[in-house]
């Protein structure tokens, strides 16, 4: 994208789907803070948008920073050579990481968040806020606590929210009981509550399930499988684990 040339709101939308097909992510998201900021009151195809842009350069990044991970606890206990060269490149990988999900936070605590005037664009962007929180956590620095701390309080405020004003054939509300259940059992290990979030809001699916496969709702019958999976992995490693 053009440093110099200015566009109207409506370009940077269009550039923001643009480089999405051609895969050029960075610019992507230059583009979506540029709409963000002229004005941020977002139409929900415009907040899907701006998480599909986040999404796109934070996921390979955290399979990158995942596989480090794996190899540098293997070279330790091989006793490698190896290991700065690991270590080096990891280090690089978690400061991107942590500028992404600082940047997200930003855009949302000063443009986003403020001008969210109805139930679902707030439980969406405070989703985002614990999703991002989420990704610093897996990263387990120094200020893990903290981090995780942050993830579950705009987590537990979303989801209040969600369960109050927002019906559950909505897959904003769906998706934050999936994200917000996958915080407790993969981040910090409350595998009870963990499964309480996802069979609530599965049980509840079910109920309207019907309604949801006449209108076609594939995103929230997708997120609603996503729940099922998740539910039979879980119940599966607990009863292994209480066999052990």
């Amino acid at each position: 994208m053009s440093n110099t040339k200015t566009y109207t709101r409506e370009e940077y939308v269009y550039l923001a789907k643009l480089y999405e097909r051609a895969e050029r992510f960075p610019d992507m998201v230059k583009a979506i803070n540029k709409f963000v900021e002229l004005n941020p009151k977002l139409t929900k195809d415009e907040r899907n948008i701006l998480s599909a842009g986040y999404k796109n350069i934070i996921s390979g990044k955290r399979a990158s920073f995942r596989l480090l991970n794996g190899m540098e606890r293997k070279e330790e206990k091989k006793n490698s050579t190896q290991i700065a060269n690991i270590r080096e490149i990891k280090s690089t990988i978690e400061k991107e990481l942590n500028q992404i999900c600082e940047d997200i936070q930003k855009t949302i605590d000063k443009y986003l968040l403020p001008n969210a005037t109805d139930p679902e664009t707030k439980v969406f962007f405070l989703k985002l806020k614990g999703d991002y929180y989420r990704y610093k956590c897996e990263l387990d620095g120094k200020d893990f606590e903290e981090t995780c701390n942050k993830a579950e309080k705009v987590y537990k405020e979303a989801y209040e929210i969600a369960n109050k004003d927002i019906p559950i054939t909505n897959s904003t509300r769906l998706g934050l009981a999936l994200n917000y259940s996958v915080f407790y059992y993969e981040i910090k290990g409350l595998k009870e509550e963990a499964c309480n979030i996802a069979k609530n809001a599965f049980d509840e699916s079910m109920k309207v399930l019907d309604d949801l496969e006449k209108s076609k709702a594939k995103d929230t019958l997708l997120i609603v499988q996503l729940l099922k999976e998740n539910l039979i992995l879980w119940s599966s490693e607990m009863n292994e684990e209480e066999e052990n």
